[in-house]
């Protein structure tokens, strides 16, 4: 098969993201034009400050136990200072949400990367970490989605799970799978089977149990701020209702194509919202409220972390051993 030139590579990349982002704001443009919009700003104006002032504070929160869902994965011994720590994760949890395709991870690797010829070995467990906290981060949002959906997910997996042999054949066949991969991961490069074995040692670990249970919390947090930004606009939701339009927000934004998602994270909050009675534009105004919210959490994160840094000593006794 002929090799295609950088050049061409990459002029077939734009042309495909400017399509998509063309195919996005015609279809912003078509599902916006009948929108209410004198109807939306007196939406936006007449939100209510006491709950807005609630979620302001839940969403900075829930940004916490982001931190918080990461450092636990992390064994004590080695790792960066607390302060540098945390103002890492935070920064990158700001850039993962402001920033396209996640470049917020990349940024914590490369600052939280020990330096230094002895400390090469410890870079594998870094990105295993930032990898499995990923894992325990997507796999309570969709069992905290699944709780949500209540009896209606019950029903569907009645009519459609298999039985019998079938679930007996594929047990067996993941078990296989498990069993060739771990033999695999035996003969992968030193670097890569580096990586393999954290993350597998990370994954039977007590620390990615905490991680998990710190993930239920941070949920819980994103949903409690939607909660209350709902009722900020008018429109009390209930918190299983709130949980499953955060499970697809989450979806419709999984791939950021624009600068803090500015657009999709309205589009898709406020379709989301719009499936539980809310009228469109105050589900848009909900929506853009929510985003609010979300972002002024972060930065409220980031600024007292700073803050932190001013207090002499404060998490700096830990170093990275020679």
């Amino acid at each position: 098969m002929a090799r295609v030139p950088d050049a061409r590579r990459k002029a077939i990349v734009r042309v495909a993201l400017t399509v998509l982002l063309l195919a996005g704001g015609i279809g912003a443009a078509s599902a916006l034009r009948d929108m209410g919009w004198r109807t939306f700003a007196v939406a936006l104006a007449s939100v209510a400050l006491a709950p807005l002032l609630v979620a302001l504070l839940v969403s900075t929160l829930q940004v916490f136990a982001q931190l918080a869902r990461f450092v636990v994965l992390l064994p004590p011994e080695g790792r960066a200072p607390l302060r540098d720590l945390l103002d890492a994760t935070a920064i990158g949890a700001l850039l993962n949400y402001t920033t396209p395709l996640r470049s917020g991870d990349a940024y914590r690797l490369v600052r939280l990367a020990p330096a230094g010829e002895g400390q090469k070995g410890r870079l594998a467990p870094l990105l295993a970490a930032i990898v499995v906290e990923r894992i325990a981060d997507v796999g309570v949002l969709f069992a905290m989605a699944a709780w949500a959906s209540g009896p209606e997910l019950v029903s569907w997996l009645s009519r459609s799970l298999p039985t019998g042999w079938t679930v007996a054949a594929l047990a067996a066949l993941i078990a296989a799978l498990a069993g060739g991969g771990l033999v695999f991961a035996r003969r992968l490069p030193r670097a890569l089977g580096s990586f393999v074995g954290s993350a597998w040692g990370l994954l039977r670990s007590p620390r990615f149990a905490s991680s998990i249970g710190v993930a239920f919390a941070t949920w819980a947090l994103d949903a409690g701020t939607l909660y209350w930004t709902s009722r900020s606009g008018g429109y009390p939701l209930s918190f299983r209702d709130a949980m499953q339009c955060v499970f697809v927000l989450n979806v419709g934004i999984a791939f950021p194509i624009t600068v803090g998602n500015v657009g999709i994270f309205e589009a898709t909050l406020g379709y989301a919202l719009s499936r539980h009675g809310i009228p469109a534009e105050h589900a848009l105004a909900i929506a853009t409220v929510e985003h609010f919210a979300k972002m002024a959490g972060l930065f409220a994160c980031v600024g007292l972390l700073r803050l932190g840094r001013l207090v002499p000593g404060l998490g700096a006794t830990r170093r990275h051993p020679a």
